[in-house]
């Protein structure tokens, strides 16, 4: 049986991201764990208020919950590139086809090389690729670009100037 979020959190189709905030404080405080402490029917609704709040206060999430339904996790297509065999041209994108950056790449290889001004966009949920990358000391002051190739993507990475240890 499909979950209806908006009946859950006792809201219109319609409500704004106000109404959505003020409907979730007071269910999650009329069934929060510490309020009934070994009711698990309370806790069961508390569950599903968190997950109805969660669908419905992101955005993104929101519009193909209203699409889909609550199975809406199930229509979403890969992350861009699409999947092997797909046929067409190689993909270019930046490194991270999850939505991260090299930077992103670089913090998880080793351990933190953070410099210039860019930030992570958000992550999408997936598998993240890793690749081993060298980079001399004057690459990684400078920056520099790598072609790296995965099957049949072809990734675009882009090294950030002055990187530091």
């Amino acid at each position: 049986m499909a979950k209806d979020y908006y009946k859950t959190l006792g809201v219109s189709k319609s409500a704004d991201e106000k109404e959505l905030k003020k409907a979730y404080r007071k269910l999650a405080k009329q069934y929060h764990p510490d309020a009934n402490p070994d009711n698990a029917s309370a806790e069961a609704k508390f569950k599903e208020i968190n997950e109805a709040y969660e669908v419905l206060s992101d955005e993104d999430k929101r519009a193909k919950y209203d699409r889909f339904g609550s199975d809406f996790a199930k229509y979403q297509q890969p992350p861009s590139g699409g999947y092997p065999g797909a046929g067409g041209n190689p993909v270019y994108t930046d490194f991270d086809p999850s939505g991260g950056n090299f930077d992103d790449l670089l913090k998880n290889i080793f351990g933190g090389f953070s410099g210039g001004g860019r930030t992570s966009q958000a992550n999408i949920k997936g598998r993240d690729l890793e690749y081993p990358v060298k980079v001399s000391l004057r690459e990684a002051y400078e920056g520099a670009t790598r072609h790296i190739t995965n099957g049949t993507r072809r990734i675009k990475a882009d090294i950030p100037s002055g990187v530091t240890d």
